[in-house]
């Protein structure tokens, strides 16, 4: 609004595919999402959410022509690895219910999914434009999930509570989806899907660092295998 008013333009016939976005991204991915983790593990959520890459190396062949190299496919199965060893899934002795892994797999599409179509709308349009639609349709979506006045009420009751509202859409979702949008409009989408797998990595991390949560060998090697994944397919583009 203040610094470039040209990127509230977009063409109509682009709207459809940023509805899309929002709808995927605000709703059918956090939807699966915390079913998968209301319903087993937030591990076996995680683990589960990155099979995305897999997703993404497909869809990314069949509609934009992305080679699947060597290269990646060793860094598709040690992000894998990776993310399995970061969450501590081993060694838990717990089996998820058969809907729960269901939704995870799902989770993981929906995300991959949202990769692709946000491809596909950063090439016709600029990556400000893209987040401030994707937000703004997702926020329309997410209404009737708001709980209402439920809602009113409890930031009433507790006013920090909008605080932390407002600094969560701030980086998780503003800061989060630009950034996200930026990379797609640089690099393809099967390396974003590999370089996305750092989020586990900080999660472990910030887990031990603030939150003095157990750390093993196990999560170690993790965190190396999916840094050495971003090592591979930087080595890929070069």
């Amino acid at each position: 609004m203040i610094r470039n008013p040209s990127n509230f333009r977009i063409q109509a016939k682009d709207l459809p595919l940023l509805v899309l976005v929002g709808l995927v991204n605000g709703v059918v991915f956090n939807y699966l999402y915390f079913y998968t983790i209301i319903n087993s593990r937030a591990s076996i959520a995680v683990v589960l959410l990155y099979t995305s890459p897999i997703f993404v190396m497909i869809m990314s062949r069949l509609l934009f022509g992305e080679k699947i190299t060597t290269l990646k496919m060793a860094a598709l199965v040690l992000t894998v690895l990776g993310c399995v060893f970061v969450t501590g899934i081993l060694g838990e002795g717990y089996t998820p219910p058969a809907v729960a892994i269901l939704t995870g797999v799902l989770t993981g599409f929906a995300y991959a999914l949202n990769n692709i179509i946000t491809s596909v709308a950063v090439r016709k349009n600029n990556p400000e434009t893209v987040t401030l639609y994707t937000l703004f349709f997702s926020f329309l979506f997410l209404i009737p999930f708001s709980g209402g006045s439920e809602l009113v009420h409890l930031c009433r009751m507790n006013p920090a509570v909008l605080a932390v509202a407002f600094l969560m859409c701030l980086v998780t979702a503003v800061l989060a989806q630009y950034s996200f949008s930026r990379g797609l409009q640089m690099i393809e989408s099967g390396k974003a899907s590999i370089y996305g797998a750092t989020e586990p990595i900080v999660g472990t991390l910030v887990g031990i660092v603030i939150f003095h949560e157990e750390s093993n060998l196990l999560k170690m090697v993790g965190i190396c295998m999916v840094i050495a994944a971003i090592f591979l397919i930087a080595k890929d583009e070069s």
